[in-house]
């Protein structure tokens, strides 16, 4: 079984990644960490080759994370990164296919802190400034969130607001679940 979490940066991905495997007892692959463990920073990628091509190796990156979950048999949580959704269709061979792979899965969660397009960017901006490793600037957050929150909100996809407690996010994916 597979769960597919997507969203901005700072919607609580991660976080809810984490607690949902541990409660589970599933594999969790997050693909920015994958990312950051086998390339490198993502920042300095994007700085020294451009977004096309970070968004090329990312997808490598998943097509890699997806085959040891194939090869494992295991049941998995996999975080896709804060782009991963809004690539444009031709970035990649196999990207639209994974695309749509991704959003018919009965499982994919869309994690956002509002539905309100303000309140959302208000928040998805303080969440990310409150992350250190970033290299980011409000405003850069700012137009990520802005170019992204009509996309993410769009999706045919369930969507799980993160605007309560971390494991309230968890238990709501798990009633999912159950039904």
């Amino acid at each position: 079984m597979m769960i597919y979490l997507i969203g901005p940066g700072g919607a609580g991905k991660t976080t809810t990644a984490q607690l949902l495997a541990s409660q589970l007892g599933w594999d969790c692959f997050d693909l920015d960490l994958y990312f950051m463990q086998t390339v490198g920073d993502i920042s300095t990628y994007i700085d020294q080759f451009g977004y096309a091509y970070y968004a090329q190796k990312n997808i490598e990156c998943y097509l890699t994370i997806m085959q040891k979950v194939h090869q494992k048999g295991s049941n998995a949580i996999v975080v896709c990164s804060s782009g991963f959704m809004t690539y444009p269709e031709d970035i990649h061979l196999n990207y639209l296919e994974l695309k749509t792979q991704i959003l018919e899965h009965c499982l994919t969660f869309v994690l956002l802190p509002s539905l309100s397009f303000e309140i959302c960017v208000q928040e998805i901006v303080e969440r990310q400034m409150n992350r250190s490793y970033l290299k980011a600037s409000a405003e850069k957050e700012r137009d990520k969130i802005i170019q992204r929150f009509h996309i993410y909100s769009q999706l045919p996809c369930q969507i799980m607001l993160t605007d309560v407690q971390p494991l309230q996010v968890v238990n709501n994916i798990k009633n999912n679940l159950n039904q």
